[in-house]
């Protein structure tokens, strides 16, 4: 994981803004226009990504894409703000 330099803290809690690269791991679970997916990274640590209405997905042809479109077993960076081993993206480029 790249973690940007870019952190805030509220009490406890940690929010990062930052970059993963991995496999999608399972089926993506979709509903509407957001949903969520498990993606192991290159360290091996497995997160969930989640998918709201603002996340933007670039499919690997440059097109735009939604949810349904991605699959098991793709290559996706992921950028957006992490919460421990969540993060709510806010772009998933599929890269193969």
């Amino acid at each position: 994981m790249l973690a940007l330099a870019l952190a805030a803290g509220c009490g406890d809690t940690t929010f990062l803004f930052a970059f993963n690269s991995g496999v999608i791991v399972g089926p993506p679970s979709c509903t509407g226009p957001g949903g969520h997916f498990q993606l192991r990274d290159q360290a091996g640590l497995v997160l969930l990504v989640v998918i709201t209405s603002d996340t933007v997905i670039v499919l690997a042809n440059g097109g735009s894409g939604r949810c349904a479109d991605l699959a098991t077993n793709a290559q996706v960076g992921v950028d957006g703000g992490q919460r421990g081993d969540q993060i709510t993206a806010k772009t998933v480029t599929v890269t193969g």
